[in-house]
């Protein structure tokens, strides 16, 4: 279903043209009587349909190739295009028995299967929200003492839900209610950039615009069109917006004045100001539509303080009706320091942001389906058909137009699912080819003989050192309320809940019971008191016993049975009672603490849009060498990895396990003959320390190879 526009149509003639070639029609999604959101399923497209936009893809990718004496690279190896896929689609490797499977299937649509059943998994949330986090800069602990949970949980709710891309950006633009109450996670959108409205509207039109509007802010920008009026004509869209919650914020001033001149305990006074802030913020105003001109305003259109009317960009057109009050003087009025442009006395709202927010998303809008068609096919092939992807200009044109045309069009009558979307391209035969191994110099003139050799994000190294360590880690599991749990109340939104049912005096009650259940967390957290730890230990301890009595008897079948139980216990110990340490990327505080495996491999801060990066450093070096690898997978006989070599009775087996799990593949004959020799020897002298040892050189060294770290 195409959605309704707002604007005369805009695309190009050009787009028209190259399309009418070529029809694709997309089949609406296919019904489920048991699943009440169909859409969900990467099935909900017949597969035929979806491998039409494919093979267009293909023909579109050959004819410039050919155009420019090029061929595209041979399809890829079932082993690479395994690890590739499960990289780029769940965000890590795939375990031992999941590559064995595939390797083994005999079948002629397994490609095509795998890719359905990964788009399913919760591992494609795991792996586009970590995506989806590093451009909108989501973090756990925001400025102020700000939770992000609730935005958290609002992104991977969309994208476990496929809900449409446009809907998903519309949802975050209109956001607005309290921050913790349930079903408004979407405010988090504007409550990071919390009192910088103009900075939001920078980072808008740079994420779902691919356009740079920053350099306008204080003049003309330099390098492009904008003006700094047309700027300030942006930022209206949200004018009147404000961070603090309607009737939160009513409950908070109610706690405020009970309290202001009673003596709280020292304890309780960080845990008040807490409570106040979890009712506090927000986001209110529909948006007036109207904003000023700064002081000091550069342009020759306007004047310092001059009220302007909100206009969309690129036609310069006013799509709300705002009513500028009447001013008796040109000169700004004395405001606070810091307050926002958009502030405007006596302006009344219309609802400007929606306004705003169906205008972005529009179908019809010049760029709005091009920068997530370009944004998501550099996702899948590590290089953009535009270079930079969020630097596109009116004279910009693509490496390949006709694909990008074509690619445009395809996402609008996709609904902007962006999961068949992505199903179309990874179907495609220009995904699976060999990958390209060569540097490239100018992303213009390349022309995607297949995806680009690239290092693995800082996300996806930790999540496959996990595949190798634990047992199903694709879980989505429940974080923890910040700082403080209560008996009774299982998350932020429920504390929320019940503060604002609460009064003055029923909420100093709840303080002094989380002062209490954070005192008891204090003295639980040392694992030796745990019960749950020591009846693990208890049931250690009477395994060792029957461990020791199998090695005297020289028992091999029931040693490698017992070290298996006890390497299982510990690792149901470590999911349980620490899985603060051990969960996908997705998982963890967002981004991870700054000396985290995951910060030392380029994880973004999240200080600014897409500021990951996969920069070498020794620091990585050393981390792999003595860190995670060596204490959790190598030496750790409770890791996945290391019961497989617990398990095998043979050299074979032994060096089988290794490179199937971490590099997907069987080991090729010079590699199978240096290890097996030395596994052989030891094998032959029984010697299950040497075993180990070897076993231990060996993941070591694998972990520490290019083919380890890089997607081919």
């Amino acid at each position: 279903m195409k959605r309704a526009s707002i604007f005369n149509p805009l695309l190009s003639v050009a787009i028209t043209l190259s399309i009418s070639v070529f029809s694709v029609t997309v089949a609406a999604a296919v019904e489920d009587p048991n699943e009440p959101n169909p859409r969900k399923s990467a099935r909900s497209i017949p597969r035929e349909n979806v491998l039409a936009i494919s093979s267009r893809i293909d023909t579109l990718v050959e004819a410039k190739l050919t155009a420019n004496g090029q061929k595209r690279n041979p399809r890829s190896s079932d082993d690479v295009f395994l690890r590739r896929v499960y990289l780029d689609i769940t965000g890590r490797i795939p375990s031992l028995q999941e590559t064995k499977s595939f390797l083994n299937d005999k079948s002629k649509d397994k490609r095509a299967e795998l890719i359905d059943e990964l788009l399913d998994s919760y591992g494609f949330t795991s792996r586009q929200f970590n995506y989806w986090a590093d451009l909108l800069r989501i973090k756990s602990n925001m400025p102020g003492g700000l939770t992000g949970r609730s935005y958290i949980d609002y992104v991977k709710d969309s994208l476990e839900a496929n809900k449409p891309y446009d809907e998903f950006v519309r949802d975050m633009v209109e956001s607005e209610g309290a921050n913790l109450q349930r079903g408004n996670g979407a405010v988090g959108y504007y409550l990071r950039d919390r009192n910088m409205p103009e900075d939001n509207m920078s980072n808008t039109i740079r994420i779902f615009l691919g356009t740079r509007l920053e350099c306008a802010q204080c003049h003309d920008h330099p390098f492009d069109k904008w003006t700094q009026r047309q700027y300030f004509e942006m930022v209206a869209f949200t004018g009147g917006i404000n961070y603090r919650a309607g009737t939160g914020m009513q409950k908070y001033n109610q706690i405020r004045k009970e309290y202001r001149n009673n003596e709280l305990p020292e304890k309780l006074r960080p845990i008040m100001n807490r409570l106040s802030q979890t009712l506090q913020h927000g986001v209110r105003g529909s948006g007036t539509g109207l904003a000023r001109l700064p002081e000091n305003f550069l342009g020759d259109d306007g004047f310092d303080g001059e009220i302007i009317v909100a206009k969309e960009m690129f036609k310069g057109k006013a799509i709300t009706k705002a009513e500028v009050p009447q001013v008796k003087s040109k000169k700004s009025p004395r405001r606070r320091p810091n307050a926002q442009q958009s502030y405007i006395p006596g302006a009344k709202e219309i609802n400007s942001r929606k306004i705003y927010a169906r205008w972005l998303t529009d179908s019809e809008n010049p760029r709005f389906a091009t920068v997530i068609a370009n944004r998501l096919w550099k996702q899948a092939f590590g290089v953009g058909l535009i270079e930079p992807v969020d630097i596109i200009e009116d004279e910009t044109v693509a490496s390949n137009q006709e694909l990008m045309d074509f690619l445009t069009k395809t996402m609008v009558e996709l609904d902007f699912d962006m999961k068949q979307y992505l199903r179309a391209i990874y179907n495609s035969e220009t995904y699976q080819a060999t990958a390209y191994r060569t540097d490239i110099t100018d992303a213009s003139k390349f022309y995607f003989n297949g995806p680009r050799v690239r290092r693995m994000s800082a996300e996806q190294i930790w999540d496959s050192l996990l595949t190798l360590t634990l047992p199903n880690i694709d879980k989505r599991y429940d974080a923890n309320m910040s700082r403080y749990t209560l008996p009774g109340v299982k998350d932020p939104y429920d504390l929320y809940d019940r503060l604002m049912e609460a009064d003055a005096d029923e909420i100093l009650g709840i303080a002094e019971e989380l002062a209490d259940s954070r005192d008891k967390s204090r003295r639980k957290s040392n694992y030796k008191n745990d019960p749950d730890y020591k009846r693990m230990q208890s049931e250690k301890a009477a395994l060792n016993q029957k461990l020791k009595q199998a090695r005297k008897q020289k028992n091999t079948t029931q040693i490698r049975k017992l070290m298996i139980e006890s390497a299982k216990l510990t690792n149901e110990f470590r999911q349980s009672k620490q899985a603060g340490q051990y969960q996908r990327a997705s998982e963890l505080q967002s981004p991870a603490p700054a000396s985290h495996f995951l910060r030392e491999f380029g994880q973004s801060d999240r200080e600014t849009i897409d500021n990951s990066n996969t920069d070498p450093a020794v620091t990585q070096v050393l981390a792999m060498m003595n860190g995670y690898v060596e204490q959790r997978i190598a030496r750790d006989q409770s890791s996945l990895l290391m019961q497989e070599g617990i398990k095998a009775k043979s050299s074979n087996d032994c060096v089988d396990a290794v490179f199937l799990s971490m590099l997907n593949r069987k080991p090729k004959s010079k590699e199978r003959r240096v290890w097996s020799n030395e596994f052989d020897q030891a094998y032959k002298k029984k010697d299950q320390t040497k075993i180990k040892e070897i076993f231990t050189d060996l993941i070591w060294t694998l972990a520490n190879s290019n083919e380890f770290i890089f997607i081919k």
